[in-house]
């Protein structure tokens, strides 16, 4: 796009590309079908919040070409409530089937499941099957929900509040007794959806005697492996999930109850089933929380930051799912990037009746940056003071302790801010909504805005492992279990092996995840790929040219100090030979092999952000017009910065820093799912609005910040979800550089402005 800063870096295009804009690649939908094939269909509840009175399939049961039908009443004494959710500070408590049994929670939630023949028979056997609900009111709100008058929605719980989480440090209210002004803030974020180009919930279900395969979209397959285990009352060994080609995840890729009915149905029918699920039903598996970000900001009158007190309402929606990662995420992110002696984050996380909401791309991250950044803003301007000035007064420094059990500061913000302003043709200062005597107001004003952003790195995962082996052919091949989503995860294996042992990417071949591999990895979830699989990957090419030296030594003579690695080959002295002779000393078909890890950080007892290893900060800047008569806003220019420590391959890096960005264009102004008369009204393509090229400007800009200073190979960093967090603070704060009022709720759209300015 106009106004990016040219790389001249010689690298090659992704290994996946090809089989992507050829077609070649396969995905769930696109996998040959399995001898004896079947096809579900899903009946989903049409009721937010309803009792299940009773349901009668026998029609369907009966319609020609139907294999066997699935709700509460045909599980054969399975218990189908899903494992409680794992957290490391948490301890959570079942509260989920994977089939409706008493009531329904949300408008989606599956009711029932058919199989037949064919996919047009099994939807049209849904018709055919019974319902009887009780309507019961729903609850939308997650304020609301805390009320003490409100709908329960887990009876047995009492109560609609999830869990609460706290982060403190120094003494806030004496911080408020040293400031010399106090401001009070509030920011809400809604509920939205991920809208990965290839639906949520596809799978191919196969039960074989004792022995599972799941072919699915996901994340994390080896999470999924023990859960399904747990379900049916299997081994892990004996389920093995496997993952071609996904399109698309930002966190919406996880483990559906359609895919558990289908492997119950498989084991019932002795036939694997295939799940292909329609865009409306994508929109009914899992959601990013609504949250209510409320501020009490304590400042000396030079405008120096002495006290910060938040309070966090997260929305969960119907169950637990990820209430307790984003309600930690949320409370350790919510204080910004800033020197505060004093902090108080308190949260609360509620049930409501909407969809079950779970990790989304800087999960937690994206609703607390457009509050703190949009505070700092509206803070400054109150305070008379240039946003940029106070910004450069408050933020973390370079090796600024930030809080126990955490790394140093490790970036430059400093630099962050200058390139981000400086690619909009900017210095960050100057802006004019806080000036007095402006001339008369235009229909059309622009503005200007700097923010900042930083999220830790990666917590906790266990060990990440990948096996690399050499053939005699000199062909080196990659097992491991990290899915590529489109982030470039498999990109990332091959150029970090082909650094390491010093061959081209030609000669490096990168499996699919599959858990019968018994390599286990936490998922490329968190930001935690380039760190820990490349760490993991870095590791066995180690280890492997050890071995290939401790080959060359047994077959040609001298000792590993006479050895070396260079260029691809082996040398001793002047003599050199390539990875394929050392291997062929063992046989025409040998191969040689070695496993390599990487242990995440370890857990800091007492440290909210315990077992993470580094952080990542970003800047963005951005200029909007606003015409006054019709609140339209556009984005003129847009520019983010993301300290990426080093980026192992440039172009799939910055496209990550790019395609959050853009993402984050759609949270900003347009992304919603919105609920009305006890349902979703827009969960559908054509309702549920994106951006689209034309809301991109023209003048984009991204690029990094590279010290090589990062835990991953050779210096990276995670940086994935740098650039998604600022876009809705920064168009914020440039909407009120522009016209001088204060939009609080996302998305930003026409009608809140002209609210704002009186015009409405």
């Amino acid at each position: 796009m106009k106004g990016q800063i040219a790389d001249n870096r010689q690298e090659q295009p992704r290994i996946d590309s090809w089989d992507k804009v050829t077609g070649q690649a396969k995905y769930v939908e696109d996998l040959p079908d399995l001898p004896g094939m079947a096809f579900a269909a899903n009946l989903l509840s049409p009721y937010s919040h309803a009792r299940i009175l009773t349901i009668d399939s026998s029609k369907a049961e009966r319609f020609p070409g139907v294999l066997a039908v699935l709700h509460r009443e045909r599980l054969e004494g399975l218990n189908p409530m899903l494992p409680p959710h794992r957290h490391e500070i948490f301890k959570l408590s079942s509260d989920q089937s994977f089939v409706a049994t008493d009531r329904v929670r949300f408008d989606g939630e599956l009711v029932a499941q058919v199989v037949a023949e064919d996919l047009r028979t099994a939807r049209r056997a849904l018709e055919l099957i019974d319902v009887q609900y009780e309507v019961l009111p729903p609850v939308f709100d997650a304020e609301e929900a805390l009320a003490p008058a409100a709908v329960i929605l887990h009876e047995e719980r009492g109560t609609n509040l999830l869990l609460e989480d706290k982060l403190e440090w120094g003494d806030v209210e004496q911080g408020f007794k040293e400031a010399d002004r106090i401001f009070n803030e509030t920011y809400t974020s809604p509920a939205m959806f991920h809208h990965p180009m290839e639906n949520v919930g596809n799978s191919v279900a196969q039960f074989v005697g004792d022995e599972i395969t799941l072919w699915a979209p996901t994340a994390s397959p080896f999470r999924d492996a023990q859960e399904i285990a747990h379900i049916f009352g299997l081994d892990p060994d004996q389920v093995r999930v496997r993952v071609p080609y996904v399109g698309g995840g930002f966190g919406s890729k996880i483990l559906t109850g359609s895919m558990l009915a289908a492997l119950f149905i498989s084991r019932k029918i002795q036939r694997p089933v295939k799940v292909v699920a329609s865009a409306e039903e994508s929109f009914r598996h899992t959601a990013r929380h609504a949250i209510v970000y409320k501020a009490k900001v304590g400042v000396k009158s030079d405008g120096r930051l002495v006290a910060l007190d938040v309070q966090l309402v997260v929305d969960t929606g119907a169950y637990a799912t990820g209430g307790a990662t984003v309600t930690h995420n949320a409370v350790i992110s919510a204080w910004g990037c800033y020197r505060i002696p004093h902090v108080r984050c308190r949260a609360r996380c509620a049930y409501t009746n909407k969809v079950p909401a779970s990790h989304t791309r800087a999960t937690g991250k994206v609703q607390t940056t457009w509050g703190v950044e949009c505070a700092m803003d509206n803070v400054a301007r109150q305070m008379r003071m240039d946003p940029m000035d106070f910004r450069v007064k408050n933020v973390l420094r370079r090796g600024d302790f930030v809080a126990k059990g955490t790394p140093d500061m490790d970036t430059d913000y400093f630099e962050l801010m200058r390139q981000a302003a400086s690619a909009i043709g900017w210095d960050g200062r100057g802006t004019a909504a806080t000036d007095s005597g402006r001339a008369a107001p235009s229909r059309r004003a622009r503005g200007r805005s700097l923010v900042l952003s930083l999220r830790h790195g990666s917590q906790g995962g266990g060990r990440a492992y990948a096996l690399v082996s050499l053939d005699s052919r000199g062909i080196l091949k990659v097992k491991h279990n990290a899915p590529e989503i489109g982030q470039g995860t498999h990109n990332l294996i091959s150029v970090v092996a082909s650094k390491v042992l010093e061959i081209p990417q030609s000669q490096i071949q990168v499996g699919q995840p599959d858990t019968s591999i018994s390599l286990p990895f936490a998922g490329v979830s968190a930001q935690r790929t380039t760190v820990q699989m490349g760490r993991a990957v870095e590791n066995g090419c180690e280890k492997l040219k050890q071995e290939l030296v401790g080959l060359a030594c047994q077959n040609k003579g001298g000792s590993p100090e006479e050895w070396r690695i260079g260029g691809g080959r082996l040398w001793r002295a002047e003599n050199s030979f390539s990875f394929a002779e050392i291997v062929r000393t063992l046989g025409e078909t040998a191969e040689v092999k070695s496993i390599g890890f990487h242990s995440a950080a370890r857990t800091h007892k007492g440290s909210a952000f315990g077992g993470m290893d580094h952080w990542a900060p970003s800047a963005a800047a951005a200029e909007v017009e606003v015409d006054r008569e019709t609140g339209e806003v556009r984005l003129l220019q847009f520019s983010v910065v993301a300290d990426a420590g080093k980026a192992l391959h440039y172009s799939s890096a910055r496209a990550q820093v790019e395609g959050g960005a853009v993402m984050g264009i759609g949270h900003a102004l347009f992304e919603e799912v919105i609920y009305q008369d006890g349902q979703i009204l827009n969960a559908d393509p054509f309702q549920y609005r994106l951006p689209v090229m034309q809301e991109v400007p023209e003048s984009f800009h991204s690029a990094m910040l590279e010290n090589r200073d990062g835990p991953g190979p050779f210096g990276s960093k995670g940086m994935s979800q740098t650039s998604i967090v600022t876009v809705a603070p920064a168009i914020g704060n440039a909407i009120y550089d522009a016209v001088g009022v204060r939009i609080r709720s996302l998305p930003i759209t026409p009608e809140k402005i002209l609210r704002a300015l009186g015009k409405l």
